[in-house]
């Protein structure tokens, strides 16, 4: 500071002449105080300007993508329905094809059989303790009654046991209150199948002496007058020694995956058995 007051003078007098000849070099190519502004401004601008376009591009990219996403919200809503539709319109075409090669089987089943029989759509399953029946929509009114054979497309699946005007109760053959006349295809031995209760079936009155293997083929015997005879029930799936070392224990495994049925055919036998009762079955041996 002692040296700043001591050479004041000095220091103002250098300063006056620097800007002397700053000035007068700057006269000289014709700039002066609006090139000193411009260069201010120049230094001062610019940075200003790229903060504000900065500013502006950030606010409009932001705008656009809002504008974007809330378009794109709008179009994956519309997609995402578009594919709820698409999905349950091949979900129903799933089920007319499977109708059809349903309706084809029962058809190519109907055509085997020599008697009149009646279509039937299954209404419901009663599946209780031992119980198995089920319901369907044909009755009185479509001429079924007491004690017809009911069919799937590839074998027996039970009997009616009650009719209302449109609709109608079967016996399935695995209920324990079923029995029907049977034989074994290969051999022709003669036997009575009844229900167990759960899915399977047993097979009654096969000696130890009589020819029966695992794999044999069931089918009705047409004895007594109920199940057209030819029928299949079921296959040989255990075989082992009686209790009473005179008749076998067999059991057979149904043909038909009942639970899998939603159609079925109602056989209309000419001359079926009076005076049957549907509680015990299609014949005693």
């Amino acid at each position: 500071m002692s040296f700043l007051r001591r050479h004041q003078i000095i220091l103002a007098s250098i300063f006056l002449c620097l800007l002397s000849l700053h000035m007068a070099f700057t006269n000289r190519k014709g700039m002066g105080a609006d090139a000193i502004i411009e260069g201010f401004l120049s230094f001062v601008v610019p940075p200003v300007q790229g903060l504000i376009i900065h500013t502006y591009r950030g606010v409009t990219d932001i705008w656009h993508r809002y504008i974007y996403l809330v378009g794109v919200k709008e179009e994956n809503r519309a997609l995402k329905k578009m594919v709820f539709d698409l999905m349950e319109e091949n979900n129903r075409l799933r089920e007319e094809i499977k109708l059809n090669q349903r309706l084809k089987d029962i058809l190519a089943f109907k055509k085997r059989i020599p008697f009149k029989t009646v279509a039937a759509e299954i209404l419901g399953f009663n599946i209780r303790g031992w119980t198995r029946t089920l319901t369907i929509n044909k009755g009185t009114e479509d001429g079924v009654s007491i004690d017809m054979p009911v069919l799937g497309p590839i074998g027996v699946v039970g009997r009616v046991i009650e009719v209302d005007d449109h609709t109608s109760r079967v016996l399935l053959i695995t209920d324990p209150r079923s029995n029907v006349d049977v034989l074994i295809q290969r051999t022709r031995v003669k036997g009575v199948v009844e229900g167990k209760g759960k899915e399977g079936l047993v097979l009654k009155y096969i000696r130890q002496l009589d020819d029966v293997k695992i794999g044999d083929r069931v089918v009705t015997a047409g004895l007594s007058g109920l199940f057209p005879k030819g029928l299949l029930i079921g296959e040989v799936s255990r075989i082992e020694k009686g209790e009473d070392n005179f008749f076998k224990y067999i059991e057979v495994r149904p043909v038909m995956d009942i639970h899998r049925l939603e159609e079925v055919l109602i056989v209309k036998l000419p001359d079926r058995r009076a005076g049957s009762n549907p509680s015990t079955g299609d014949s005693t041996p």
